[in-house]
């Protein structure tokens, strides 16, 4: 990937390096996880194994860590991976992507999206896959207009007292 991926004066696209995007990728967890999964609060247990995933992830062929870069600070970022099953010999699975809020609604994530297929078809995936809230709805939007398809739904039943 060229190191000024996007637009060249101010925002680019580069590899995750651990040492200097972990504090701000680690950040954005707080976002994702408590928004897209109500009830759910981040805390030190999970940001340390998230990190600590995240820095293998970095260092496997088979996942691909990128950051969106704008005026020398993250602000977004998308995590690859590669996946085999019984169907294809290899998936593409986003397995995470984010922009910040000030920051979504200029194309970023359409941009992500779009070196995910790259990265992906490089890499011999069949197809595609990525898991979405369904309250997430400009998300879905994007991931729809991307060419993304709903495949199946993931259900939910709680035994706690609050759903009863």
């Amino acid at each position: 990937m060229a190191a000024a991926e996007m637009d060249a004066d101010t925002v680019r696209l580069r590899r995750f390096d651990w040492r200097t995007d972990r504090t701000a990728v680690l950040s954005f967890q707080y976002e994702i996880y408590e928004t897209n999964f109500p009830g759910f609060t981040v805390d030190d247990d999970f940001i340390r194994d998230y990190g600590l995933n995240l820095r293998d992830a970095a260092k496997n062929p088979g996942e691909h860590v990128v950051v969106l870069e704008r005026d020398g600070r993250v602000v977004g970022f998308m995590w690859l991976s590669l996946l085999s099953n019984l169907l294809d010999s290899c998936i593409g699975y986003i397995k995470n992507i984010y922009v910040a809020p000030e920051f979504r609604g200029q194309g970023y994530g359409r941009r992500l999206l779009e070196t995910a297929d790259r990265w992906f078809e490089d890499h011999g995936a069949a197809r595609a896959t990525l898991d979405a809230s369904i309250g997430n709805e400009r998300a879905v939007r994007l991931y729809e207009h991307a060419g993304y398809k709903i495949t199946r739904y993931r259900m939910e039943k709680r035994y706690d007292d609050a759903d009863r």
